[in-house]
């Protein structure tokens, strides 16, 4: 009996503007479920004009889609949307380890053997850090962050969601208003990137932060035109 196929997670880091263009080129890919939400990058606005990248404000996409339909996309996006474009950002895929059974069957009635799709070679080279931290505080941890080897991140805002907004946790307060720091590091930069925010930020300093990191199975760099 052939395994069941998995479900993955895919998360699309692309400049402002370029989200929706995007979820509807996924959607010709039979990617239909995806959710847009906003952040910025990290590099400061001298940076962006030495390099030529444009705004450092972003579209993050969610999407979820059965295992072979990722590859596919991820294939696709490799070799389709690498023209030399004014938008520019990175899409990588991260494997669901449970979900609810309605959401898995919605998504996996039609991936099937018919399907077809294109083998991609799956390689935890890369881990996706997420950073969460009390606002005011990211420039600080970016800075520990680029010191043991990141080459940037993505920040998202966030509020704390426990039962009382600046409550404690653990016996340590928590600050309402927080930020969420995505870092891509390769695997043999997680580890020092991850001990040194945490020494530096932890959840015992003022910036409060929380780390935790999982792995990335594939991932693509694009480049697209409007």
């Amino acid at each position: 009996m052939a395994d069941k196929e998995r479900v993955k997670l895919i998360i699309t880091i692309v400049d402002r503007g370029h989200g929706k263009s995007l979820a509807r080129y996924y959607a010709k890919q039979e990617i239909s479920c995806s959710f847009q939400c906003m952040g910025r990058g990290t590099a400061s606005s001298e940076l962006l004009d030495v390099l030529g990248v444009g705004s450092a404000e972003r579209d993050i996409l969610f999407s979820l889609a059965p295992e072979k339909k990722t590859a596919r996309l991820l294939y696709k996006l490799d070799r389709e949307l690498q023209g030399d474009g004014y938008g520019k950002g990175i899409v990588f895929s991260i494997p669901i380890t449970g979900m609810s059974n309605l959401i898995a069957a919605a998504l996996l009635q039609e991936a099937d053997g018919s399907m077809g799709g294109v083998k991609m070679e799956t390689k935890a080279e890369h881990s996706l850090i997420l950073i969460t931290v009390n606002q005011g505080h990211t420039d600080a941890v970016m800075d520990t962050a680029r010191e043991a080897g990141a080459g940037g991140g993505t920040v998202v805002r966030a509020r704390w969601a426990g039962e009382e907004e600046g409550g404690q946790y653990m016996g340590i307060s928590i600050q309402a208003e927080k930020e969420i720091v995505l870092i891509v590091a390769a695997q043999d930069k997680r580890n020092a990137i991850m001990e040194m925010v945490n020494k530096k930020h932890g959840l015992k300093t003022e910036a409060g932060a929380m780390v935790y990191s999982v792995p990335i199975d594939s991932m693509v760099r694009v480049k697209f035109l409007p």
